[in-house]
């Protein structure tokens, strides 16, 4: 999964990520343990989802793919 998922629950609404600085933590060189970056939240409105969305939605989507990543050190080093 990669960006945010959000689907109804029993309570209200469940909102899927992954958390970008467990990402970071887990590529850093030398990590020692890799935690699993997957993330869920229970909000009971829309409006909480709204809310949650609007303060974290930039940070929560700027982390790049494996695919998008490889390809991009692919085309930086082209020429070597």
């Amino acid at each position: 999964m990669h960006g945010i998922e959000i689907e109804r629950a029993v309570n209200g609404f469940e909102v899927k990520y992954h958390d970008p600085e467990i990402v970071k933590k887990n590529r850093a060189p030398g990590a020692k343990s890799w935690m699993d970056p997957k993330r869920k939240m229970v909000f009971t409105t829309v409006k909480d989802v709204v809310s949650f969305l609007e303060k974290h939605l930039e940070k929560l989507t700027t982390s790049e793919s494996f695919d998008s990543a490889f390809s991009k050190a692919v085309m930086e080093n082209k020429d070597v």
